[in-house]
């Protein structure tokens, strides 16, 4: 995937221009028909635009759009049309590519307070257990590579067990030229690299003067879409949640240098 020098000090129009025209690469600049008032490829421009300048608010950052683009459609149509392209997007996101090794964590991703988790009728979300104490909701599973680009996500309940979901990131092994792969202790199982417990009988593979630096790339980049509110309680569906992940994802990848 291409990348761009995006940064607020750019200005708004200026980072549009440039991630529309990167948008133009992967999604249709046509309109489909008379009545249609935005391309797939600006839509997805102007929906990533927010995550470049860490606005918090989507409907408010759409207001803030409108006043210089009148015949913006609301911000419930535009967001509706974003999770119609939410497959395309995550295949624009998560590319096959060769790689040598990844690093692999989970992150939560709360759908409501844990207070109000008995009361909340998110579809699918389940408790869960995080290193900042219980979650309701979802996990955010990734691979990462050393220079800190994120090759693979998934978004799935808060309740299965790390290796479970990274058996299924797994099915993708071969398309990234089978790396190695990195994990932390919650990843303590043949094929992988973690650091080895009191009883382990075998050599993992760990290196207490590289690993851990490599450890951090992926902390590092979690920070970074926590950054860009992908922790946002403000979504209803289990679409829009992945819309939003799939976002902050492509608006990671175009900000790095």
């Amino acid at each position: 995937m291409a990348r761009y020098r995006l940064h607020h000090s750019l200005g708004r129009r200026a980072v549009i221009r440039q991630i529309h025209r990167w948008a133009k690469r992967h999604f249709s600049d046509l309109k489909r028909c008379s009545h249609q008032k935005l391309s797939d490829a600006l839509l997805v421009a102007l929906l990533l635009s927010r995550l470049v300048f860490k606005h918090p608010f989507p409907s408010i950052w759409w207001s803030i759009l409108r006043e210089d683009r009148v015949d913006l459609p609301s911000s419930t149509q535009a967001y509706t049309r974003g999770q119609r392209l939410l497959e395309r997007l995550e295949a624009v996101a998560t590319p096959s590519k060769s790689c040598t090794e990844v690093i692999v964590d989970s992150m939560p991703l709360p759908v409501c307070r844990p207070k109000r988790g008995k009361r909340c009728s998110f579809p699918g979300a389940r408790w869960g257990y995080g290193t900042q104490g219980d979650v309701y909701g979802y996990k955010l599973h990734a691979w990462v590579t050393a220079s800190g680009a994120i090759v693979q996500d998934l978004v799935r309940p808060a309740n299965l067990h790390d290796t479970t979901v990274s058996d299924e990131l797994n099915r993708r092994w071969p398309d990234f030229g089978g790396p190695r792969i990195i994990g932390d202790k919650g990843y303590c199982c043949l094929g992988y690299v973690f650091p080895p417990k009191s009883n382990t009988r075998y050599d993992t593979g760990w290196r207490p003067g590289r690993h851990p630096r490599l450890r951090k790339r992926i902390e590092t980049v979690f920070s970074g879409l926590v950054e860009a509110q992908i922790r946002s309680v403000q979504t209803k569906t289990l679409r829009s949640l992945r819309l939003r992940v799939v976002l902050a994802v492509l608006a990671h990848h175009l900000a790095q240098p």
